[in-house]
């Protein structure tokens, strides 16, 4: 192999020096067969190496300990301890055939201070399932055809499956640990996916607080494909379509826990149509965008609204919602890669809603669910992170390394950003409990945070952040500033 490129590059060297037609094909002609007798050297090489080889593995881990503190809707403080083990590894062959696999160790301590009633869940005590976090296998057909003929085609076919974490399109439709196979067909400029999953019930926070397992024990299946084009020079649009199923559709509770008790049935199917594109608008601008609409149907809530505590029969309701999100990155290019990040977020809710995810206190009978709900993800905020639902979040972040010259603070970086929070409509609920009526602002917060990678195995994190609500939106006992503080450290090994 090392004679055949030395035999290439004197070639390109010659033709290059050299002014007539005839060095030219002469060169061109030496390229070729350097290249078909390069093919043949990689397809004997592969039909005749033991796998020992053409096999690479990587393994190794990271340990975490993190300290926490959170404080509720009450501004009362809860203070968490976690401690994180992952082990990975990787294995790699042929270019063809990858499988990944990491295991997770997590152990999380509480003090409640005596806020058990509105802390986080029993669950969320002690030792966290699941310890396989994720494991998958992955095939490439053009890695394959790269490895053994040296070429690379203008098609391909990845399928990759097991449990991951999927994040589709910009997050918001779906972002969530899965069983899931994903399938990407792309020939030239064309690239379509194909996905087909069920939610991994031990790390997925439903959006229907009211159900029981909401937090341990939610079977979603989605499905849908999403087809992208990239021809165009710094854009790449896409669309997609994907359905939900509620597989946890029948379940019945009696709620709420203290008599009197309304019997009530879940189910929520959905689906979701998107359309978006990543770029950038010049040298310095990057951006991302994308809109949704979601239609399907749920079971309206048997709370009556006459405010008797006579249940109501649950009707079919149709779901009809719209949400979109949008960003414009600057890059500053200069040797502290300095960052300011603009991002707004807003979507659909409904005013005939008690609660803006749940069954129990959800969309009236009679009614069109107007209210946006997904298990996706869309960064808005350390403290009050609010659903899309009936939201409009504007955001802007600032983030930079002071000390790019070298040295232990080299690695330093810090970051601000700031939100401002909205409800499209007043009298519509949040993710999150406001007043109903009245004003339209809720509130703003600040995020500071400070990354410093001491050594290359070692890095130090901390992150605050300070929320400040407008008390008109609140009700006495929530209208109180809230914090957010986690201070941690990862070692990699």
């Amino acid at each position: 192999m090392a004679v055949l490129l030395g035999w290439g590059l004197s070639s390109e060297h010659a033709a290059a020096q050299g002014s007539d037609t005839a060095a030219l094909r002469s060169a061109e002609n030496l390229q070729r067969q350097l290249n078909q007798e390069d093919a043949e050297m990689r397809q004997a090489y592969y039909a005749n190496a033991p796998i020992s080889e053409r096999l690479s593995i990587e393994y190794g881990g990271t340990f975490r300990y993190a300290f926490n503190i959170i404080d509720t809707a009450q501004s009362q403080e809860t203070y968490e301890q976690i401690y994180d083990l992952r082990l990975f590894t990787s294995i790699e062959l042929d270019g063809a055939h990858r499988f990944f696999g990491r295991l997770r160790f997590q152990y999380n301590q509480w003090d409640f201070r005596g806020t058990r009633a509105t802390g986080p869940d029993y669950d969320d005590v002690g030792w966290q399932n699941p310890i396989g976090e994720i494991y998958w296998y992955e095939f490439n057909l053009a890695g394959m055809i790269r490895a053994q003929t040296g070429t690379k085609p203008d098609y391909n076919f990845v399928a990759k499956v097991g449990r991951q974490y999927v994040i589709w399109g910009q997050g918001a439709a779906l972002s969530n640990y899965m069983y899931a196979g994903i399938f990407d067909f792309s020939w030239r400029d064309w690239k379509a996916t194909a996905l087909i999953g069920v939610t991994s019930g031990n790390d997925t926070i439903d959006w229907d607080l009211s159900r029981p397992g909401y937090d341990t024990d939610t079977q979603r299946l989605f499905y849908g494909g999403k087809l992208e084009y990239s021809g165009l020079a710094g854009h790449r649009p896409y669309v997609y379509l994907l359905a939900q199923k509620d597989l946890n559709a029948g379940q019945v509770a009696l709620l709420p826990l203290s008599l009197p008790t309304i019997p009530t049935t879940f189910n929520y199917d959905s689906s979701y149509v998107g359309l978006g594109s990543n770029g950038s608008l010049g040298a310095d601008l990057v951006y991302r965008a994308e809109c949704m609409y979601e239609y399907g149907t749920t079971l309206s809530d048997p709370l009556s609204r006459d405010g008797s505590i006579n249940p109501v029969p649950q009707q079919n309701a149709t779901i009809s919602a719209v949400a979109g999100l949008g960003g414009l990155t600057w890059l500053g290019r200069d040797p502290a890669d300095t960052r300011v990040d603009f991002q707004i977020v807003a979507g659909s809710g409904s005013s005939d809603r008690f609660d803006s995810g749940n069954t129990f206190g959800g969309i009236a009978p009679g009614a069109v669910d107007t209210s946006f709900n997904s298990l996706g993800y869309v960064n808005t905020g350390l403290v009050l992170s609010p659903d899309f639902a009936n939201l409009l979040c504007p955001s802007l972040g600032f983030s930079t390394s002071p000390f790019p010259g070298g040295g232990i603070f080299e690695n330093f970086r810090i970051g601000v950003t700031g939100f401002l929070f909205g409800r499209i409509l007043s009298n519509a609920p949040l993710s999150f409990q406001t007043q109903r009526g009245g004003t339209n602002y809720v509130g703003g917060e600040v995020d500071f945070s400070l990354e410093w990678r001491l050594l290359s195995d070692l890095d130090l994190s901390f992150k605050y952040g300070i929320f400040m609500p407008n008390q008109a939106a609140f009700a006495p006992q929530q209208s109180g500033t809230r914090d957010f503080v986690y201070v941690g450290g990862t070692f990699a090994f």
